[in-house]
Formats: structure tokens, sequence, C-alpha cells
């Protein structure tokens, strides 16, 4: 992994830009663009995170809510009775298909809160708000988005001042806007049964890869095995570079190819399976009809 200053230097000496604070401060803006975005695209070894336990026997025909930091999902688990379920869109689960299911949608048109007084300061990891302290909303596990930086950070209390982590690199904020549980960022799951009846009675466990922290500082990591795509993409974003440093699309899929090539892939059971997404256990007669 690379830190962010190496990368931004080699594109200030690109961009002749030493002495030219605006590009500097555009080449940062970009650069965390860019690295979301590719974050979303590719399950990155570094994103992935430990499995979330969801427990449908407390959930409703809605499902559940999974975490705002979700970018994706690797795995659907029943552990218990070794089952894997398989994303399908939601228009697609009602057609006449065996397996196990789930799919994703976003429940809400709201965030769980929003407040325009928030009090937050760089390097913190706490943050203060008297309309959010005034509501009583329960927050402790949930997501928060502060004005308009790039990152989300989970809430760990529910009185002020509010703490969560990570921490926070970015410009002081002083009566601003931010959101609890953005619905923007927000899905809920759904388990269908190869009957295609929804399922409320089993743990699942979903391994998933989250919102990587934003890069704010020189010694921050690029949280990619190589650093390469991301530099080239900023480029690409930045008019400037193009009489300096042209980047061609067959540059860009050879340094993806390459970070690709170095990013382990994630483990899944390599078993044949049967056309209900099941293990062949060889327990019964190979020959007969599949059912």
């Amino acid at each position: 992994m690379i830190k962010a200053g190496q990368i931004v230097a080699e594109m200030i000496d690109i961009l002749n830009a030493d002495n030219d604070a605006e590009m500097k401060a555009r080449i940062w803006r970009r650069l965390n663009y860019e690295y979301i975005e590719l974050c979303t695209e590719f399950s990155w070894a570094a994103l992935r995170c430990d499995p979330i336990t969801l427990d449908f026997s407390t959930a409703t025909a809605s499902g559940l809510v999974l975490p705002s930091d979700l970018l994706g999902i690797d795995l659907v688990w029943d552990d218990t009775n070794a089952i894997e379920f398989i994303e399908k869109d939601r228009p697609a689960t009602r057609v006449d298909e065996f397996g196990y299911r789930f799919y994703r949608y976003y429940p809400s048109r709201s965030d769980l809160f929003a407040g325009s007084d928030l009090i937050l300061q760089k390097g913190g990891s706490s943050f203060t708000s008297a309309t959010l302290t005034a509501a009583g909303t329960a927050v402790d596990g949930e997501y928060v988005q502060f004005d308009d930086e790039p990152g989300i950070y989970e809430i760990t209390s529910d009185a002020t001042p509010f703490t969560f982590e990570p921490t926070y690199y970015g410009e002081n904020k002083t009566q601003k806007p931010f959101s609890v549980r953005p619905w923007q960022l927000t899905q809920a799951m759904v388990l269908i049964d190869a009957d295609e009846d929804e399922l409320l009675d089993r743990d699942v466990l979903v391994y998933y890869w989250r919102v990587p922290p934003p890069i704010y500082r020189e010694q921050d990591y690029v949280l990619l095995p190589s650093a390469e795509v991301l530099m080239l993409r900023t480029l690409r974003g930045i008019p400037q570079s193009k009489g300096k440093f042209n980047v061609s699309e067959s540059m860009l899929d050879k340094a993806l190819k390459r970070a690709l090539k170095s990013n382990p892939v994630f483990p899944r059971v390599t078993a044949p399976e049967d056309k209900h997404y099941r293990q062949f256990t060889m327990g019964t007669n190979p020959f007969q009809k599949r059912r």
C-alpha cells in the first residue's frame, strides 16, 4: 500500500503545481472522488470487514437495514443450514427459479436524522448538535456524514458529545449540515427461500466491503494493492493534465488489471452445486433425476 503523499507529489510534479495552491487543493478533491468511485466498483481486500450477523427473526416484510457504510456484498451465508443466498434484483425475485436468494432496496426517502447545527473539529472523534441532543434519537451504531465531506463515520454513543470512528481529519465545521443514517447510502435486505416466500426465521452472515476513510493527509494510506490506477484516474479527471500527461484508456485498463491481479479473490465455496445452489454430497445415486 502507498501513502497518499507519494501519489500527490507525483501529480504535483506532472502538473508543475508546486506554487499553485488552488491546483493542489483540486488534486486532493479529485483524488478522493476517484478513490470512492474505484472502491465502489470492486471488492478490495483491505476494505473487507468482519461479517455482520443479521437476525431475520426480528425482521418484518420490509427486511433488515444494512450498515450505511456498505459498498458491496461478497457473500450472504446461513452457516447453520449451509446455505448460500444468491443476490437478485428485486423485480427478478418473483420469477420461477430455484434456490435461496436475497435482494436489496432503499427502504426510506428520508434520513434517520438530519441537522444543520453540526460542530466538529479537525482531528476530532466527537461532534455536537443541539438539535440531535434535543431530539433524543438513538444513534449508537448508526452512521453519520458531515456536510459535503466524502467519508462516513460510525457513531459510538447516544449522548453528547457524540463519539464516532474513525477520526475525522477534514476542515473544522461550525453550524453545518449533517445526516445520520443517510437514506441515499442505506439499504435493506430481504431473504427469499426456494418457494419464493420471505424468510423470517434465521440468522445470516453478511460479508461485505465498506467505504474507505477519506484521504486528507500525506501520511494516509491508499487502501488499494496498487495506487497507479488511482493516480491515472485522478490525472485524467483534471483537464490541465491533458497537455502534460495524457492518460489513455489502455493505460487505465492495464493499471486496473495490475491492481486486480494483486487483490486476493474473496474465498468462496468451489464445490459443484445443484440447481438449488446446494452442494452435491454424492450421498445419493448421481444418475437419478436432479431435483
